[in-house]
């Protein structure tokens, strides 16, 4: 029987074709539909480079709410920066330290499963 797949990398980081028209920096936060990962290069436009997707990091953060270990956050790409808020954002991580509402920044970990999860009576 033929393989149904083959190995090609371990995914914690990936090569990224930049399709857009702007160089994207090492550093940046790069949304990918569903995930985010983080230019470990620069990446000019139409070029290729690394981008992790995993790992914990260290991200601008919105400074009028407090984020809790094992919070869910996401991208929000118009303000660049982390926030708890889902609409208008792409999935990040989890909150991995604690975060005072006054705080600039937030250490997420990215390349994890977002989990969702309701209590029923």
């Amino acid at each position: 029987m033929a393989r149904q797949a083959m190995p090609v990398q371990t995914g914690k980081v990936i090569d990224y074709i930049n399709s857009g028209e702007t160089k994207i920096n090492v550093g940046d936060v790069v949304p990918l539909i569903s995930l985010c990962g983080i230019a470990e290069t620069d990446i000019e436009a139409g070029a290729s480079g690394a981008v992790a997707l995993y790992g914990v990091w260290e991200f601008t953060a919105e400074t009028s709410v407090a984020f809790e270990v094992g919070d869910i956050v996401y991208w929000d790409a118009a303000n660049n920066h982390v926030t708890k808020t889902a609409a208008g954002g792409v999935f990040l991580g989890i909150v991995v330290a604690p975060k005072a509402a006054s705080a600039a920044l937030a250490r997420c970990k990215i390349g994890v499963a977002a989990v969702s999860s309701s209590a029923s009576a």
